[in-house]
């Protein structure tokens, strides 16, 4: 059963599916991690049928205030074996033919639950009415600043959710810029947000694309932009501790102060993901600015990715420019993410988002505006390295 969930009121803020294999092919020695570790290898890169299947099937049947599409599309998992999905620019149904939508603004950020054994999405949670929705964090409809949601976990008996704080800057599709990281912390299991409090944001590094839980530290990554790239950061916490006090990664220790954190990897994109397969870290990237190309690099420690062997594995179908001959703008892709909840010891599932520099081409046709996913294939370094 697909339902919605609308909080009535205002909370105050408190502060183309075919298989692909590049890179090493099947039965191809491992590549060594720094620290003389094997790692795994990407033996292949498919679309992840079922999977989409799930959200189409949700997307389609949305009602009004419901899950029609959107980008962000981080997940985490909830202590009562549910998944929590963040999306940002969110638009709601109901769905027509076509998978047309009535033309409307997007919700900023909303969340979607997804039942943990089955995978499948059932709700869709914001503020407001289905006739005046809102997103969970910050002003309704266009009003700037606005806030998109990064990555989120759950600490210390609350789900934690960064939120990249946004204006608009110029005009046109890309005529936004963000200016600040602020933390949302919402109650469980009912997802009603509690405050929001500012969090590191003073050296232009936009913390909270990725967050990866090892041993007794939250790992918190973050993306840089001196150009003429995007660089990867990290920064850790005390589990317990997220919004409390945190280390910088220097190169070669820990700081507390943030303007010694160092680029821990150079050339990613504005969002990437970060998980632990095998005993080893992979990181998963497009390049920093808009592009087809999805390639991973493979580390013995959450840290530990400069000089790493950069491996494309996917190159996506959207961002071609056969892809959109018919649409009214460019279809591109960006921005990936990670999900170890749906993963395995052999398999990473990996989404990219999808959307259109014209409006229009969402309005006609929603699915041009959810995400994709992927299985990476992994063969275990401990029995082909050496």
């Amino acid at each position: 059963m697909r339902h919605g969930r609308i909080y009535g009121g205002l909370v105050a803020l408190l502060v183309g599916s075919t298989t692909v294999v590049v890179g090493p092919a099947a039965g191809a020695s491992a590549s060594e991690a720094p620290g003389g570790t094997c790692a795994p290898v990407v033996t292949a890169a498919r679309p992840a049928v079922g999977l989409q299947q799930k959200w189409a099937h949700f997307g389609d049947r949305a009602g009004a205030g419901e899950w029609a599409g959107g980008d962000g599309t981080y997940s985490t998992p909830l202590p009562d074996g549910r998944t929590a999905w963040l999306f940002n620019d969110t638009f709601l149904g109901p769905v027509g033919p076509g998978r047309s939508i009535t033309p409307h603004a997007p919700v900023h950020n909303t969340i979607v639950t997804a039942h943990g054994r089955s995978d499948r999405p059932t709700e869709t949670i914001l503020r407001g009415t289905a006739e005046n929705p809102l997103p969970i964090v910050g002003p309704a409809g266009t009003d700037d600043p606005w806030y998109w949601n990064g990555d989120g976990i759950v600490d210390d008996g609350k789900l934690y959710v960064f939120e990249f704080q946004q204006q608009t800057a110029g005009e046109g599709h890309f005529g936004f810029e963000w200016i600040g990281t602020d933390l949302a912390a919402l109650s469980l299991p009912d997802l009603r947000l509690q405050k929001v409090v500012p969090t590191y944001d003073g050296n232009g590094i936009q913390w909270g694309v990725e967050l990866l839980r090892v041993g007794e530290y939250i790992y918190i990554y973050g993306v840089g932009s001196q150009w003429p790239g995007k660089q990867a950061h990290v920064a850790r916490a005390l589990s317990g501790h997220l919004d409390q006090g945190w280390e910088f990664f220097t190169g070669s220790g820990w700081s507390p102060n943030e303007g010694d954190s160092v680029s821990i990897l150079d050339e990613v994109g504005s969002s990437y993901g970060v998980a632990e397969v095998q005993g080893q870290f992979v990181l998963v990237t497009t390049d920093s600015y808009l592009g087809s190309k999805i390639y991973v690099h493979t580390a013995s420690t959450p840290f530990g990715f400069a000089g790493t062997e950069r491996v494309q594995v996917y190159d996506t179908p959207e961002g071609q420019p056969d892809f959109d001959a018919d649409a009214d703008g460019d279809i591109y892709t960006y921005n990936v993410a990670v999900h170890p909840t749906l993963s395995d010891r052999d398999n990473l599932v990996v989404s990219y988002n999808v959307n259109s520099t014209s409006i229009a081409d969402l309005y006609g046709d929603i699915s041009n505006n959810r995400a994709r996913y992927l299985d990476l294939r992994l063969a275990s370094g401990h029995h082909s390295c050496g």
